[in-house]
């Protein structure tokens, strides 16, 4: 049932393309949206705001200029750039100059009687020299019949929001002044055509820009991005050759990347399985044949039960636990099964007591252990793990000894750290292969051989323990012809 719902919800999910879109046009809706409820909301409040606002430095750029001979220039000027009604009067209420708007609106600024300009001039020079008056609902003043026009009429509104600002300036010929300016803040039918029309026309163009521009997008983004999901479905089945065609910005470039560094770390994992599967294979089937035919020949012939036939059978099946303990210890150790027990030693004692009981069993093969070593050097490590890694390092090196068999193990102290290193004095190891040999898998291209000691999984085990100890080094030094030497080093202990 989980499956089914799985496989339910995978139907139900948009390709990243399809979503691009709906996030695109929803996007651009927003936006669109945004600008009508602006145009609905802010347009004609913005529109009044500007207008009081030239209205107000109109009316300072007249009191500035309140006894210029080019005053009367200036108003008109004013007047007839935002249709201002701009008036001039003096003390007793009586109009010096007035300039009234083009068109049939009758400026209510003009209507205002003589004892009024008096008290507007009080009231304007009581406030500091600044006064505006309160939007005022005009009357009527359209002069087109309600009927009996024929042809297309434009809409012409007969009421209109009006605003006046007052302001009072001193003139040497009039003394004070009172200057009137008046303006309409209802937006006329042009303006609010002209809005419309931009409003409508952005709508269109956020719209277009924003589906064509999510399908280009979408096309950018998704296309290699659906691209690598099929590579990568490619490496999973385990094709040989990838398509890794797909490019396109940095992301999508470095995932490219990193998908190759998989499908070459997959092909090269599975070219290294196949060999321990067969070096397994020749390893277990050695022993087993030797094991098998032993102890058949002791069956069918009784007088050849004997102590060195029983021995053969013996070792053949220690050499097999071995390989299996191995392997099963390498798994364990990359896998972090297992874990690490740190402790205080003196790595000198313990690597002492470890090749005295490994020179005696290799002893009667012929091999000989060298030892050189400080008196004391103490390490904080698991010292079971290093006993083990060092156990390999020597078992590798009587596996390629030289024809002296001598196997040298060293211990000192270098630059702070506890360095050992196993030499052997055999055929050394190709630099083009020295990279690889710690690798899980890894078999040169030399023909196998069964190792006399070990198992031949040793390094592997090396490296991952190693890998496990805070400062541990390993690595191996190798020229052909001159043996190699293997070391290990960790940082002293200092108490």
């Amino acid at each position: 049932m989980a499956d089914g719902k799985r496989r339910n919800a995978k139907r139900r999910e948009l390709p990243l393309k399809h979503k691009l879109v709906v996030i695109f046009t929803i996007a651009m809706a927003v936006i669109v949206a945004a600008l009508w409820i602006v145009y609905a909301l802010a347009a004609k409040p913005m529109y009044g705001a500007l207008k009081i606002s030239y209205a107000k430095d109109a009316a300072r750029s007249v009191a500035e200029n309140i006894d210029s001979v080019y005053l009367e220039n200036l108003v008109d000027e004013l007047s007839a750039s935002e249709n201002l009604c701009i008036l001039l009067s003096d003390e007793t209420g009586e109009d010096l100059y007035s300039s009234e708007v083009h068109g049939n609106r009758i400026c209510m600024l003009h209507s205002i009687a003589a004892e009024d300009k008096i008290e507007y001039l009080e009231t304007t020079a009581a406030a500091g020299g600044e006064y505006d008056e309160e939007s005022l609902m005009s009357e009527d003043g359209s002069t087109l019949p309600d009927s009996g026009l024929q042809g297309d009429v434009p809409d012409v509104t007969d009421e209109y929001d009006t605003h006046m600002v007052f302001r009072t300036a001193d003139s040497e010929a009039y003394g004070r002044i009172l200057i009137g300016v008046e303006t309409v803040t209802t937006p006329p039918v042009t303006v609010k055509y002209t809005l419309l029309i931009v409003i409508v026309s952005l709508t269109v163009a956020f719209l277009a820009l924003g589906i064509a521009g999510s399908f280009i997008l979408g096309k950018s983004i998704a296309d290699p991005l659906v691209k690598l999901a099929g590579t990568a479905t490619e490496i999973a089945r385990g094709e040989e050759s990838p398509d890794f065609s797909a490019h396109g910005y940095k992301e999508v470039n470095e995932l490219r990347e990193s998908l190759a560094m998989a499908a070459k770390e997959v092909g090269e994992t599975e070219h290294y399985r196949r060999e321990l599967i067969a070096n397994v294979s020749h390893d277990l089937r050695t022993p087993l044949t030797l094991i098998k035919g032993y102890a058949e020949l002791m069956r069918d012939i009784p007088s050849e039960a004997k102590e060195e036939n029983f021995n053969v059978i013996i070792d053949e099946a220690t050499r097999l636990t071995g390989l299996v303990t191995d392997m099963l210890e390498l798994s364990r150790t990359q896998e972090g099964g297992q874990k690490m027990r740190f402790d205080i030693f003196d790595i000198v004692k313990t690597l002492s007591a470890l090749i005295e009981r490994h020179g005696k069993l290799i002893e009667h093969l012929g091999y000989r252990l060298e030892f050189e070593h400080e008196d004391r050097a103490l390490v904080y490590a698991d010292e079971q793990r290093i006993v083990q890694v060092v156990y390999n390092l020597i078992n590798n090196a009587v596996n390629y000894s030289g024809e002296d068999k001598v196997v040298s193990i060293r211990q000192y102290t270098r630059q702070g750290n506890v360095r050992i290193e196993v030499t052997d004095h055999g055929e050394g190891v190709d630099v083009g292969i020295l990279p690889h040999i710690w690798d899980r898998y890894f078999k040169s291209n030399k023909s196998h051989r069964r190792a006399t000691v070990g198992t031949g999984l040793g390094l592997s085990i090396v490296k991952s323990v190693m890998e496990k100890h805070p400062g541990g080094v390993y690595g191996v030094i190798s020229e052909k012809g001159k043996g190699s030497t293997f070391y290990i080093e960790l940082p002293k202990y200092r108490k």
